[in-house]
């Protein structure tokens, strides 16, 4: 996995997440991520439902009515339709027609392409050693959620819970060209994008239930 950041406005967030939840902010500013990700396999009730995938998917912080931490996902990007289609209705999001890859060179490279148009390009070189998560930092501000919000039918609250083992962060070479934001008409703020990668983890994640 691989996790790009941004500082964003705080009141372009606001308008782009459901009015029940508040932007949640770190350093002064909101943020808004791409995270973009190999799947190997996705599982139901323990069968295999998908073949390995290139998932991406836009999200920012916020907070839930209860004070509870979470994410928004803004925009979602698959190359397999079941996972596409999975992810999408738990997140309660319209899947994107880009489609994310990943490019086999000496640098490893993760792009979001729109036909004939690149939208986001991130070339990394992942040190393999691996760094701290302190949970006041920002790393683990923006790595570490266990909840997703979204809004369903008629304007239901709705929150979900993601499981997982503790992350694991590798000291990261990064350039990022671009950002998948258009789509959300969200601009960012001129500064160089925060990265982090992740050899990656299991995770498991449950369906919606109402806030």
């Amino acid at each position: 996995m691989c996790f790009c950041h941004w500082p964003v406005v705080r009141e372009r967030v606001r308008a782009a997440v459901p009015d029940w939840l508040a932007v949640e902010t770190a350093d002064g500013d909101a943020w808004v991520s791409a995270v973009a990700a190999t799947v190997e396999r996705v599982d139901l009730f323990g069968v295999t439902v998908s073949r390995p995938a290139e998932v991406l998917t836009v999200r920012t912080y916020v907070r839930g009515p209860a004070g509870q931490r979470g994410v928004v996902v803004l925009a979602l990007y698959g190359d397999d339709a079941r996972t596409r289609t999975a992810l999408s209705e738990l997140f309660r999001v319209t899947p994107g027609d880009a489609v994310p890859r990943t490019l086999p060179t000496s640098e490893r490279r993760r792009v979001l392409d729109d036909g004939d148009r690149r939208l986001f390009e991130c070339r990394y070189e992942a040190s393999g050693e691996a760094v701290g998560l302190p949970p006041d930092s920002l790393a683990s501000f923006l790595v570490d959620r266990q909840r997703y919000f979204a809004t369903g039918p008629l304007g239901t609250r709705l929150v979900g819970s993601m499981g997982h083992d503790p992350w694991r962060l590798d000291r990261v070479d990064a350039t990022v060209t671009g950002a998948p934001l258009a789509p959300v008409e969200l601009s960012i703020k001129e500064t160089e994008s925060l990265v982090h990668h992740s050899p990656g983890v299991t995770l498991s994640l449950a369906p919606p239930t109402v806030a």
